[in-house]
């Protein structure tokens, strides 16, 4: 092979992205029970669970897209003092998105941090073995995400990186009824866009609607 034919192959390679080839279309979410599952799973492996469990509470708190989620910085998510934060602040395509973190996440992160050893301007999740500093890459966490569901015995081809993301969004969905609140936490344009992401819409005929329903 010529080094043109080389140079060509190489930069085919790094423009396509991580999922090609990948099955495409809305991700499951997980049910309560599943996640408590989980959970129980990755505490179970003791010191090799530490980063995972951090990693799966914080997705699923923030409800961040994967590249804001795996950009995260140490001092994003605890303060100088040493104090982790209640409220986190993104900058997220020139505006300022806020994130909560339960009390189990901070613990979780917390224990990850110090375990790790790691810096305030550090990545807060990089590869398993020590001294990393790059940030885990999307393509490693929709594998994890599989292989964590794959544990508990589910399918996990109906399982990925939006699956983080949708999990507390339907959850609290389902229990405010309020898609304007869920529209902000997942930083969407407007409630349309939302409920597209969120559900297999199809459009809404509003006219006909309005005309069956008269008063």
């Amino acid at each position: 092979m010529t080094k043109a034919k080389t140079k060509a192959k190489t930069k085919k390679n790094k423009s396509e992205p991580w999922n090609k080839g990948c099955k495409v279309g809305k991700r499951d979410p997980f049910k309560l029970g599943e996640v408590k599952r989980i959970r129980k799973m990755l505490t179970k492996r003791g010191t090799t669970g530490i980063r995972d469990l951090a990693l799966f509470n914080t997705a699923l708190d923030t409800m961040l897209r994967s590249p804001d989620l795996l950009g995260l910085k140490v001092k994003d998510v605890r303060k100088r003092n040493r104090i982790m934060r209640d409220t986190i602040d993104i900058m997220i395509r020139g505006r300022v998105m806020q994130c909560t973190l339960s009390e189990s996440t901070k613990d979780a992160l917390e224990r990850w941090i110090d375990y790790d050893s790691k810096k305030p301007n550090e990545y807060l999740f990089t590869g398993r073995v020590r001294g990393r500093t790059l940030p885990v890459r999307p393509r490693t966490l929709n594998r994890q995400i599989k292989s964590w569901a794959e544990a508990i015995g589910l399918k996990d081809g109906s399982y990925g990186i939006e699956t983080l993301r949708r999990t507390r969004a339907l959850h609290i969905l389902k229990h405010t009824g309020n898609m304007e609140a869920v529209r902000v936490l997942l930083g969407l344009a407007n409630i349309g866009t939302a409920a597209r992401y969120l559900y297999d819409t199809n459009p809404v005929d509003a006219i006909g609607i309005s005309r069956v329903y008269e008063i």
